[in-house]
């Protein structure tokens, strides 16, 4: 019935808003270079800081939605990426929007792999490969779709919000989602779930922080030997 199907809607919701933006950025990053006077590596840093925050806490984020309910956990993700995305969307300064990027990153994170825990629970046989192709399409029309948004909002400069409504658009969306979540879509977790591995996540973040980090600073500092 309808009712069966109802949560589908709200967590591919929260697939599309993060994938779309690992992608809207791009056309928006000559705009916010000039809108913000940024400098080449902040600019970087708003592209690859999202995709490593959302990187390194996507196992850790897993565990606590078997821990703590995936639901839970996937509510409080949307909540945050919708926050961050606000954050994104008024920030004043380029380390601003950075920082809020990588908060955004980690709200990504929660939302991921609780996505695909909750489509396996809810759904079995059948349904399941439907639910999984729906989720595969999302992702599909949220990456190519993304620069295309992108591109429009920057042209539209809707309410003179230019580069900012690659961000704020993320607000409605989220809001709307996150309404609906609480009375649509059943808690489950896991009984005796392992606990977190707090040491692997940190040696996964410095581990990929040292690859990215000298790859975004290197050229501007000219390659020194800590590079």
């Amino acid at each position: 019935g309808a009712g069966h199907w109802a949560p589908l809607p709200i967590v591919l919701a929260g697939t599309f808003m993060v994938v779309l933006d690992f992608f809207i950025v791009n056309v928006a990053l000559p705009s916010i270079q000039a809108g913000l006077h940024a400098s080449g590596s902040a600019i970087e840093w708003i592209v690859a800081g999202y995709g490593l925050t959302s990187a390194v806490f996507l196992i850790t984020a897993g565990r606590l939605g078997d821990r703590f309910g995936r639901r839970r956990v996937f509510s409080v993700g949307l909540a945050l990426f919708t926050v961050s995305s606000a954050a994104c969307g008024l920030a004043p300064t380029p380390t601003v929007l950075v920082l809020a990027r990588l908060f955004q990153g980690c709200a990504g994170a929660l939302l991921m792999p609780n996505v695909l825990s909750l489509i396996g629970v809810l759904y079995d046989g059948v349904d399941r490969a439907r639910a999984l192709s729906a989720y595969g399409m999302t992702m599909g029309l949220a990456a190519v779709s993304g620069q295309l948004i992108g591109g429009v909002l920057v042209l539209a400069d809707i309410a003179g919000l230019g580069w900012r409504s690659c961000f704020l658009i993320n607000v409605p969306i989220g809001a709307a989602a996150l309404a609906f979540a609480a009375g649509t879509i059943p808690e489950s977790l896991v009984a005796g779930a392992g606990r977190l591995d707090l040491a692997g996540t940190a040696l996964v973040t410095a581990g990929l922080t040292a690859i990215v980090l000298p790859l975004v600073e290197g050229r501007q500092h000219g390659w020194p030997l800590w590079t």
